[in-house]
């Protein structure tokens, strides 16, 4: 009995030992295993890329299956821009584990640094088959499917990156732009309303949703979120530093000519004159400050220059869906008396599904000039309805209701309600504006209403209209309505 005692004894005390001694190498294999791999992760956050790749490859040899390594150092070597080694090594890793999101998600980042921009969404749809709602890689899937075009598929990206964290107001912005490239600007605008809400100081974004508030008519919001834009605008400290810089003129320009400052853009705009960088499409921007300075024939010159360097054509060639470009072709051919080719653009514009508010009050305009009073009321009706609170219709209709020389077409009480309407639209009602008006007025028999706004419309006009505006108001003061002999 005392032997077998000894024996248990023994054997415990021999079996405890082994076990401590196995417990103390196993120790030292996990202790050199987490160090090293510690050790190269503490390299690549502090940004020492060849140590990290070092730490990583000297585990990988002593441990050639360690999936962790090869992730550590595909990441060393995509940030040293190395892109083929990152993609061995993540080859590697879904050789070893297949179901390792994170192979995926690097190797898609590998694939979007070489311009490889369907395979990078490719790889980032696997990762997210098996990781859903991994942040990093819905954000890099959205961002190339910008990059590419595919305009919608981001766009329900990024709203689901905003589902799940709905206080990061890039998010917003980034789903803003998407909606904007898409004309959607009532949601682009409460986008990059929810995004200035973080982004406080963001030039881009007031400028962005200023041009979205043009874009639906309200020149009052553009007009106050352009001049925001301007206030916290870079590009006068670019320009002190560097009076040279062509590129902060034209950025600045085109603030400058959001906010209605036509002056201090043309300003900016003629730097790029003296250095040879004036686009066809700028000549149309600068023929339009002209024109809004009263000075037409200036405006004209550079819209016949415009036109003979193919204005549009060379943008319309490379994207040939993009309705946008159509649109501005027709504001162009309208200012140079082609009222039958600027239909065909809006109608072009309008087919490609332009949403601007701009386009069928312009396309109304166009008819007008060319006699086709029904079809121009259809256009600006249609308009009036679809934007009900953009005035771009409404004066166009009015004058259209009261000077008509057809008298079918002629309604002087509906005018009047337009014509006032148009007026409320308008924060400060320019000379035309007063002058349909006064034009409604008139055709309702109110003629000293009518002789009242006619001089204040002739008062506010530029120098070149002045005389149609005299010729009005000799028409009232004789108790006359005006008709519009030339429309």
């Amino acid at each position: 009995m005392e032997d077998k005692l000894i024996a248990i004894t023994i054997g415990l005390l021999f079996g405890g030992g082994f076990l401590y001694l196995m417990s103390r190498e196993l120790y030292g294999m996990l202790k050199s295993h987490f160090s090293s791999l510690e050790q190269g992760n503490r390299y690549l956050r502090q940004g020492k890329r060849e140590a990290a790749i070092t730490s990583f490859s000297k585990l990988i040899e002593r441990q050639p299956e360690n999936v962790e390594a090869y992730l550590g150092r595909s990441s060393a070597y995509i940030q040293l821009n190395l892109l083929e080694q990152a993609l061995d090594d993540c080859n590697t890793i879904t050789r070893l584990a297949p179901h390792n999101h994170y192979a995926f998600l690097n190797r898609g980042a590998i694939y979007g640094l070489m311009d490889e921009d369907e395979k990078c969404i490719e790889e980032t749809t696997r990762c997210l088959e098996l990781k859903p709602d991994l942040q990093d890689a819905l954000r890099n899937r959205a961002y190339t499917r910008v990059r590419v075009g595919k305009i919608e598929t981001a766009l329900k990206d990024f709203s689901r990156l905003i589902e799940l964290s709905p206080f990061e107001s890039s998010y917003y912005s980034e789903r803003g732009s998407c909606f904007l490239s898409l004309q959607n600007y009532p949601e682009a605008i409460q986008d990059y309303t929810q995004a200035l809400q973080g982004i406080k100081d963001s030039w881009e974004l007031y400028s962005r949703r200023g041009y979205c508030f043009a874009k639906i008519g309200n020149e009052q919001k553009a007009k106050v979120d352009f001049e925001r834009a301007l206030e916290l605008n870079p590009f006068d400290a670019a320009i002190q530093q560097n009076p040279e810089d062509s590129s902060s003129y034209l950025q600045r320009g085109n603030l400058y000519f959001g906010a209605g400052q036509y002056q201090n853009a043309l300003n900016d705009f003629s730097k790029l004159d003296e250095s040879s960088e004036m686009s066809p499409e700028l000549l149309v921007c600068r023929g339009y400050c002209f024109l809004n300075l009263g000075e037409e024939s200036r405006a004209k010159n550079e819209y016949q220059k415009a036109h003979s360097l193919n204005a549009y054509g060379d943008a319309i060639k490379q994207d040939p869906w993009n309705p946008t470009n159509f649109l501005e072709r027709g504001f162009l051919n309208f200012y140079l008396e082609d009222y039958q080719q600027a239909i065909e653009d809006y109608t072009h514009a309008f087919k490609l599904g332009e949403q601007s508010a701009e386009l069928l009050p312009s396309r109304g305009a166009a008819y007008l000039k060319l006699h086709e009073y029904a079809k121009a009321i259809h256009e600006f009706e249609t308009a009036i309805q679809n934007h009900p609170n953009s005035p771009y219709a409404y004066n166009g209709l009015a004058w259209l209701l009261a000077t008509c020389p057809d008298e079918a077409f002629r309604d002087g009480k509906q005018s009047l309600k337009l014509a006032k309407r148009n007026c409320e639209l308008v924060p400060n009602p320019e000379w035309k504006d007063l002058g349909t008006l006064a034009a409604a007025y008139a055709a309702t028999g109110s003629f000293d209403d009518a002789i009242y706004l006619a001089k204040e419309s002739l008062a506010r006009a530029p120098e070149h209209e002045k005389a149609d505006c005299q010729t009005q108001l000799e028409h009232y003061e004789r108790n006359e309505a005006y008709l519009d002999l030339e429309t």
